[in-house]
């Protein structure tokens, strides 16, 4: 990743990012010669995870480990309520949250497949939504029970 890429290609990001971390002025630095082009690409190519530059051009380190652990959870979580859902109601597989700089995620699956007698079955879909920590947290915070038998 060349420093000239990133000013063409995010620009506002890249000052935000300089200006946040590194308490650099990019376009100062480099008109007023204070420091070389070379160290102000190193610096913006070791931006830490989460940078709005690596958010602007989808590359995978867009996310800190944090978001991928929580993105984990929730598919997690989907994959466990849909294995335990009854079989002859349960929909498709759950779809995993889309990750930045991961196009194995984007492929879809199938609505319902037709049965013997050629009508296709009603299905619940397990859609993925994004929450809010505060919406985690209530639900996270809920009383749950183990119900026996079935």
């Amino acid at each position: 990743m060349t420093l000239v890429h990133l000013l063409v290609e995010c620009p506002d990001q890249l000052e935000a990012d300089m200006r946040r971390v590194y308490g650099l002025d990019t376009y100062e630095e480099l008109k007023l010669r204070r420091m070389r082009p070379l160290s102000l690409a190193a610096c913006a190519a070791n931006l830490p995870d989460g940078s709005m530059v690596w958010r602007r051009l989808g590359l995978p380190n867009a996310w800190t480990m944090q978001e991928h652990l929580a993105a984990t959870l929730v598919d997690q979580m989907n994959m466990w309520m849909w294995a335990n859902s009854d079989p002859k109601k349960r929909g498709p597989k759950p779809k995993p949250v889309p990750r930045p700089g991961n196009t194995a995620h984007a492929t879809s699956a199938k609505e319902g497949t037709p049965d013997g007698s050629g009508v296709t079955r009603r299905t619940r879909h397990i859609e993925t939504r994004a929450v809010t920590v505060d919406e985690l947290d209530r639900f996270m915070s809920q009383h749950f029970t183990t119900i026996e038998g079935g």
